[in-house]
């Protein structure tokens, strides 16, 4: 028996004295890293989130892309106008462009053109259509500011876990530090004869949990830093610390304050996806005009100017003297000759190409209605499509009023819950303390086994756990309806 107690005494201290290595390379490393890491406040953190977490860049640029294209839609109450430019190398038997002749030869020819158009009327399509396209580029700016209201959450959320998990490390510090003084203690009282050996490794026993405790406590606390990190979109290996607020501290409206359907109807006037659902709705019944607009004749007017040239060269015709054809004409019985002038290619002769521009330089100008006659329905079921989009976006506002109230309420009840299970949590710490302190007492004087006093020592420890989670929940949970009252976020 002897032996097998001083096996497992040689046991736990060779744990204990692991243990203790470990979590002193881990204080040490945490200094020093601590000293080169700048300090982060909610507010720092939420504004940097909202500049560069990925979901809001992409929002970002979904709005930017829409601007454009309302830009864009706007550039269509102007002309439209065009430049042409052709060339071509021809060989054989082929018209002359300038001429319109048919020619045996090879040459070169060109056109030059410009070309312009002006929709007149097409019933309101033009119109809907911009209109549409600037709802929806304000629906997309309102979506920006969305995608940061949802990352700030979050980062609220990660910062606040941060906190508490901070504040876990340092109750399982307190809780090993008390472990290790009792063990210290006690470890007098069994080396003087009055205390068993048995309660020392009872207590080297707890001291190992309460070291395994401190461990979990402090990787929960870096895997929240790793998520506060990933939402502010920063490298997991920079150097990134906190500043720590009192949860004491944190102010926070009264829960009678913030009665759910009071803050759902200010909810709906601040908060941006009532505004977004709201917009689609108005662009869609736009895109319902604009589709119908197409089925109607459009009036356009156009105008172009246009001229040619080739690099054929022309003959050059000379008139030759009269001569006689051959043929006679025979007057009251005498012949007489028919003569006739004649002409002959004297050589050819290139045409500058500024005279051809001018020559064959011509306009035109017009008016031009075209309707549609059959479209396979293309038309008409596209307008039929706008107008099952409308009803789409309705039932999406009706689905996103119930979302809100929904989160509102379920805050609202988490909030009282967590209140609750907060002051009970309270009364279990007054409570557990009381037991402590009077267990101490007895242990000290040899009328409490060691066992009874770790489990009194432990009920403690949660205890105490278990309220500042309840408290920090409590906290979150009344700042979500905060926010969603339009009061913004903040410690």
């Amino acid at each position: 028996m002897l032996l097998a107690n001083a096996l497992l005494d040689k046991s736990f201290n060779l744990l204990f004295s692991y243990m203790k290595k470990l979590l002193t390379l881990t204080l040490i490393l945490t200094a020093l890293t601590a000293s080169s890491q700048q300090r982060w406040d909610l507010r720092k953190c939420i504004d940097h989130a909202m500049a560069n977490n990925i979901t809001v860049r992409q929002a970002k640029a979904q709005a930017q892309l829409s601007v454009l294209q309302f830009e864009q839609s706007k550039m269509t109450r102007l002309p439209t106008l065009g430049g042409s430019l052709s060339g071509s190398y021809q060989h054989g038997l082929n018209e002359n462009p300038t001429t319109g002749t048919l020619e045996s030869a090879n040459f070169l020819s060109g056109s030059l053109g410009v070309q312009a158009g002006y929709t007149i009327f097409n019933w309101g399509l033009r119109k809907n259509l911009i209109a549409a396209n600037e709802l929806n580029a304000i629906a997309d700016q309102v979506g920006v500011e969305r995608a940061q209201n949802d990352i700030a959450l979050l980062v609220a959320n990660a910062f606040l876990t941060i906190m508490l998990r901070n504040e876990q490390v340092n109750i399982s510090r307190l809780q090993l530090n008390q472990s290790n003084a009792q063990l210290v203690n006690i470890r007098k009282l069994v080396n003087a004869g009055s205390q068993p050996e048995l309660n020392a490794i009872q207590l080297e026993a707890q001291q190992a949990r309460d070291t395994a405790a401190l461990m979990q406590a402090q990787s929960l606390a870096q895997q929240a830093y790793i998520t506060l990190k990933a939402y502010l979109n920063i490298d997991q290996s920079t150097p990134f610390e906190i500043v720590a607020h009192e949860v004491e501290n944190i102010q926070v409206d009264n829960i009678t304050d913030l009665q759910p359907e009071a803050v759902y109807s200010l909810a709906l006037t601040n908060q941006p996806i009532q505004k977004i659902t709201a917009l689609r709705i108005q662009g869609a019944k736009k895109q319902v005009a604009a589709a119908r607009a197409a089925m109607y004749p459009t009036v356009s007017a156009f105008a172009g100017l246009n001229t040619r040239f080739v690099n054929a060269k022309q003959p050059i015709v000379v008139t030759l003297p009269a001569d006689s054809t051959g043929a006679y004409i025979n007057v009251s019985g005498t012949k007489y000759n028919v003569m006739a002038p004649s002409r002959a290619i004297a050589g050819y002769v290139g045409v500058p190409l500024t005279r051809q521009l001018n020559t064959n330089f011509g306009q035109s100008i017009g008016l031009s209605i075209n309707f549609p006659i059959f479209n396979q329905y293309t038309s008409r079921t596209q307008w039929l499509r706008s107008k099952v989009a409308v009803v789409q976006n309705e039932l999406n506002d009706e689905q996103e009023k119930i979302n809100l109230k929904t989160n509102i309420y379920n805050a609202y009840q988490n909030a009282f819950a967590s209140l609750q299970k907060y002051n009970a949590s309270l009364r279990t710490v007054e409570a557990s303390q009381k037991a402590f302190d009077f267990s101490q007492k007895r242990y000290d004087i040899g009328l409490l086994g060691t066992l009874d006093f770790i489990i009194t020592q432990g009920n403690l420890f949660r205890a105490r756990v278990e309220a500042l989670s309840n408290h920090y929940d409590y906290v979150f949970q009344m700042k979500v309806l905060e926010f969603y009252k339009g009061q913004g976020l903040k410690l």
